[in-house]
């Protein structure tokens, strides 16, 4: 492969792991809230 090909496909490799790491991101951060919210709902359980 010449060397315009490889730096254009290299970049989209980074670009498209890039994109797979933010949206693991956006689960856990997802996941985090709904823990945080689920703990509180405990919390105001116990008390009532």
């Amino acid at each position: 492969m010449s060397q315009k090909k490889i730096i254009p496909r290299k970049a989209s490799e980074e670009i498209a792991k890039f994109q797979k790491t933010m949206e693991v991101l956006k689960l856990l951060k997802y996941v985090s809230q709904d823990l945080e919210n689920y703990r509180k709902m405990i919390i105001i359980k116990k008390f009532d």
